[in-house]
């Protein structure tokens, strides 16, 4: 069975009788891994997989005729129970991404301004950015990622071509902003999840991709007041984006025992290089911090009124 992993495909072989593929399809995996879907092209990873009742990866062959290979013991992946093959493959796709120029930005959210192109929020994790997504679908915006986003270099731009569909907010946002959000489940702790696999505009305009039109490094929190922008220049915006755009191929999201150590090829480099070098030229003056709260961060960011 094949999947198609952010516009990677993702081969599976080995011990697959317990339904092991399935795991990657729920709604906790979909919550990192993004644009789950089948897939029928030729593989660029391959995962032999072996049952057992810890995880570890105990063969990793990088570039064999373009495809990383992998052989793999675990169990099926879970939400609370066993997340690490789901971590893993988060990685395992990164790094094959990056090697065709579709980078896998860590830790951001993308959603669709009313006059079109997209804002990319960045930001670590609790800094609003999830709250961002939440108040776009409560005032009809199309939300493209929600966790992880994929991005690629064209003709001196970047573009949103993929991400996470998987939205987990907290339900304090409708108090706080007098809002109500369509959801459709809730996790253990009461966050609410809202499923966007199925909204038909997303993937309509992913197929395509959407001009990324400014870039805000999100500073938010409930119960602040205000916004503060301030602009990102030159090297800082090499800096910032490094960080985002290499985390998930060096295991960010971490996984027990411990991410792989995995190599950086020419290739990988030269695309990293051009996505840096034209983040810092073309959106030195589009780049920024913002602080404050949520609801006047919004505004100011896509000329909305929340009231």
């Amino acid at each position: 069975m094949a999947l198609r992993i952010g516009g990677v495909n993702v081969l599976f072989t080995g011990e697959l009788d317990d339904g092991f593929e399935d795991g990657f399809r729920g709604l906790f995996a979909r919550r990192y891994l993004p644009d789950v879907d089948e897939s029928s092209g030729d593989p660029e990873v391959v995962i032999e997989r072996f049952k057992g009742d810890r995880f570890r990866v105990f063969g990793a062959i990088y570039d064999v005729s373009g495809v990383d290979r992998y052989k793999l013991e675990a169990g099926v992946p879970s939400a609370y129970g066993n997340e690490a093959p789901i971590f893993f493959l988060l990685q395992a796709a990164a790094r094959a991404g990056m090697k065709k120029g579709r980078i896998f930005l860590t830790d951001s959210v993308s959603i669709v301004r009313p006059e079109g192109g997209a804002v990319l929020f960045i930001g670590y994790p609790h800094s609003g950015k999830s709250t961002m997504s939440a108040l776009a679908l409560a005032k009809g915006l199309t939300v493209l990622s929600t966790e992880n986003t994929v991005i690629e270099v064209r003709d001196g731009k970047l573009f949103v071509v993929g991400g996470t569909d998987v939205l987990v907010y907290d339900p304090k946002v409708e108090d706080v902003h007098h809002l109500r959000i369509p959801h459709d489940t809730q996790t253990r702790s009461g966050y609410r999840i809202t499923d966007l696999s199925g909204d038909s505009e997303r993937k309509r305009l992913l197929r395509k991709g959407v001009e990324i039109e400014k870039i805000i490094v999100l500073h938010a929190a409930f119960y602040c007041s205000g916004a503060s922008f301030s602009v990102v220049k030159g090297r800082k915006v090499r800096k910032t984006l490094w960080y985002f755009s290499t985390g998930l191929m060096k295991g960010l999201d971490y996984y027990e025992p411990m991410p792989l150590h995995v190599p950086m090829t020419d290739e990988i480099q030269r695309n990293l290089r051009e996505f840096l070098r034209v983040a810092s030229s073309a959106y030195s003056e589009r780049m920024f911090e913002a602080f404050g709260g949520h609801g006047e961060i919004f505004e100011r960011s896509f000329g909305m009124l929340l009231r």
